[in-house]
């Protein structure tokens, strides 16, 4: 399969993704995924039945910055440390190091990396895609999003989370 592009995930949508179990749906897509090592080695937690080595082994990527783009990275973090962690100032520099996309759910670096000029999208775009590309069943995706939905600890746009449950719907 020829994959289209990078796209470098940040901890809150692999958090999403793996508490309804999408993570592999979310692979077989056409692109190549990859974390920032920062993030493996510090940040991966909760990701309930996955490991940091599971994601890898899954087919996930370690990113490293270095040199002036992990100086370029810290730059970020001085400029915007009240707003985003250093992990989140990693994930950024390394999308646009590799010309891809920052997948993640955090509004603040939402906000400033796609100001910035980056594409940037989040845990409902990959599951559209998902549905799109038939790499899950849609019944599945239905049941993810009303467990997403559900649940009070998941920070994703209640109204556009709906509205992705009915246009996935409308396709079955």
């Amino acid at each position: 399969m020829t994959r289209l592009k990078i796209v470098v995930s940040d901890s809150s949508v692999l958090m999403d993704l793996a508490k309804v179990g999408l993570i592999e749906a979310a692979l077989a897509l056409p692109f190549d995924f990859m974390i920032p090592d920062v993030m493996i080695a510090a940040e991966l937690l909760d990701l309930g039945r996955y490991t940091s080595a599971d994601l890898l082994d899954l087919g996930f990527r370690s990113g490293s910055l270095e040199g002036d783009d992990a100086g370029r990275a810290l730059e970020y973090f001085r400029q915007h440390r009240r707003q985003l962690s250093l992990n989140d100032c990693f994930a950024w520099r390394l999308a646009e190091v590799h010309q891809g996309i920052l997948m993640t759910g955090d509004g603040n670096l939402r906000k400033l990396a796609g100001a910035s000029g980056l594409d940037v999208h989040g845990a409902l775009w990959i599951i559209e895609l998902m549905a799109e590309h038939g790499t899950c069943p849609l019944a599945t995706l239905l049941e993810a999003l009303d467990c997403l939905d559900e649940d009070e600890f998941v920070r994703l746009p209640r109204a556009a989370l709906r509205a992705l449950k009915t246009r996935i719907g409308d396709k079955g």
